[in-house]
């Protein structure tokens, strides 16, 4: 027999991939923007762009409206399996301990979002590539090229950096869950709709999470499309450094080198270009996700019950 808490794990599960899938949907050309926004001062050529309005109208210009979308299918198949294990793996946890504390809580997101991006990382570059793209290539082609540029481990490049992102879905829970046990209790007793409500919480949490971790997602786009070998290896010379000179080389090549980088290169303003319409996005694709989510899993769960039910009177 399935337990309890496996079935309302993936019944999560399923209402959440369905409501990441359609926010993404929705969301896909301003995903496009922000991606473009977060790298252009390290792209060559190319179009520059004075901010989120100018890159639409510049992008609808030169690229045409189906510019918008490239990429979009991938990355809806990537937010389905995404949230698909994310949701299970968060709710599975959680439901584990009924009233964690605040870095239990922290831990099970961040470990939910580790297990889940361990898959999906390969797509979310893909997903990169073809945003920052001006020809529509495959997805089948795009991988190739990303495993020709750096092999197998060129797959998984920004993983690393999602670790660390992993706080993101983690703070954004976190502090939805806080507020909505003060907030949304409070109205409920006042017998006030609270489904605006939900959806207004649910959207500013994501976007709070989203402007403190931001400056770590500029770095994880950079590393998803500039994951190149050291200057020395590239020219082919054996080193033999002694742990000092192999421990800054490591931490140059994390996300944390990588933030002290662009900041050394163009200042703090690099980690924080696209930043508005990247908290845009989490507003409203939050919001979207968790209001659609709530209603499936409604609907999910007063479909499941209706069979059994049916099931139990067949029995009599």
């Amino acid at each position: 027999m399935v337990s309890q808490q496996v079935i309302q794990a993936l019944g999560h599960a399923a209402s959440g991939s369905l409501g990441t899938g359609i926010s993404t949907a929705v969301l896909a050309p301003l995903d496009l923007v922000n991606m473009r926004l977060k790298v252009q001062r390290q792209q060559d050529g190319g179009d520059h762009y004075d901010g989120i309005i100018d890159a639409f109208r510049k992008i609808i210009k030169n690229e045409g409206m189906g510019a918008l979308y490239r990429g979009a299918s991938t990355d809806i198949a990537k937010s389905l399996i995404d949230s698909f294990l994310f949701f299970g793996f968060y709710n599975y946890f959680r439901q584990r301990n009924r009233h964690p504390k605040i870095w239990q809580e922290l831990a099970y997101g961040a470990v939910a979002g580790a297990c889940a991006k361990a898959c999906t990382t390969p797509l979310a570059n893909v997903v990169a590539r073809k945003q920052t793209s001006e020809t529509d290539k495959s997805m089948a082609h795009t991988l190739r090229e990303i495993r020709a540029e750096g092999g197998i481990a060129a797959l998984w490049s920004g993983y690393s950096a999602t670790l660390v992102l992993t706080l993101n879905p983690s703070l954004t829970f976190l502090i939805n869950r806080r507020l909505a046990d003060k907030i949304v209790a409070a109205l409920e007793e006042e017998d006030i709709p609270v489904a605006w409500i939900a959806f207004l919480l649910a959207a500013t949490s994501k976007a709070i999470a989203t402007a403190a971790t931001y400056p770590f997602q500029a770095a994880k786009a950079h590393l998803q499309l500039h994951d190149q070998p050291e200057e020395d290896e590239k020219n082919g010379k054996k080193k033999q450094d002694g742990l000092y000179v192999r421990l800054v080389r490591l931490f140059r090549g994390s996300i944390f080198g990588l933030v002290v980088a662009l900041v050394a290169k163009d200042g703090f303003r690099a980690l924080y270009d696209g930043m508005q319409g990247e908290i845009l996005k989490g507003f409203v694709s939050h919001g979207l996700t968790m209001a659609a989510k709530g209603f499936t899993h409604r609907l999910m769960v007063k479909a499941w019950l209706a069979a059994k039910s049916k099931r139990v009177a067949s029995r009599v």
